[in-house]
């Protein structure tokens, strides 16, 4: 996160983003371009793709969610690499891609990387860490962030069970 802090440093987003999602990614992306294209953007499979094309700059593609695209940007979060992760997606549908997503999450938990998950957390981490960065939002040592998103996946995990029982 030490990019936060210095005004002139590119800052490492991440993007993810369900097939059901994929028009809100294309809207948002669009209308945040010009302050997008300043940043090193990293995107898993069909997203990167869809970045390229509507910001018509290079994205850092990674694997599909399906063949390790959230383990990739995991392992990129535990190495410092990431700084922010947009998440466009609904809770992991089908249970043998929950445990990826949930240690995805427990990565950007774990090493304070600002995670917006809906439309008003993204507009506001917009609002605050891209457009005055001298006062941007810094994240903090936040021993409750970590228990707040293991409950997150929690809820993940009980709603995979349930539809896991659901299909016998």
């Amino acid at each position: 996160m030490n990019n936060l802090k210095n005004a002139t440093a590119t800052i490492h987003i991440a993007i993810v983003a369900t097939d059901n999602r994929r028009a809100e990614l294309i809207e948002w992306s669009y209308f945040n371009k010009d302050t997008l294209a300043q940043h090193e953007l990293t995107a898993t499979g069909e997203t990167a793709i869809v970045l390229e094309g509507t910001l018509n700059t290079a994205i850092n593609k990674l694997f599909t969610a399906d063949t390790g695209g959230y383990q990739q940007m995991a392992g990129l979060i535990e190495n410092g690499k990431i700084d922010v992760l947009f998440f466009f997606a609904e809770p992991a549908s089908s249970v043998e891609k929950d445990l990826d997503l949930k240690n995805l999450l427990v990565a950007a938990a774990k090493h304070n990387v600002i995670v917006a998950s809906n439309k008003v957390t993204t507009d506001m981490v917009m609002a605050s860490v891209f457009s005055n960065r001298e006062n941007a939002v810094q994240p903090k040592n936040n021993p409750g962030l970590l228990k707040q998103t293991i409950s997150l996946i929690n809820q993940f995990s009980t709603r995979s069970l349930l539809w896991a029982i659901q299909m016998k």
